[in-house]
């Protein structure tokens, strides 16, 4: 019962992982081409949205290789 809880919250963390790094592609994609128009914008990330964004990668990149499930 716990263990399929806890795989329950792990796959709605991956989730949201996807999500968070969907979220900063769209905008890294959404300056470079506004900057190609026009003068050059920098995709600005704060330290808090850097941090969530290099956990939701490692997160994902963990999940890839070793899975979800828990034994």
């Amino acid at each position: 019962m716990l263990i399929e809880l806890l795989n329950r919250v792990l796959i709605i963390l991956l989730f949201m992982s996807g999500l968070t790094v969907i979220r900063h592609s769209y905008y890294f994609i959404q300056a470079y081409f506004t900057s190609i128009d026009e003068t050059p914008v920098k995709y600005r990330v704060s330290n808090t949205s850097l941090i969530y964004l290099c956990i939701s990668i490692a997160y994902i990149l963990s999940v890839f290789f070793t899975g979800v499930k828990l034994n």
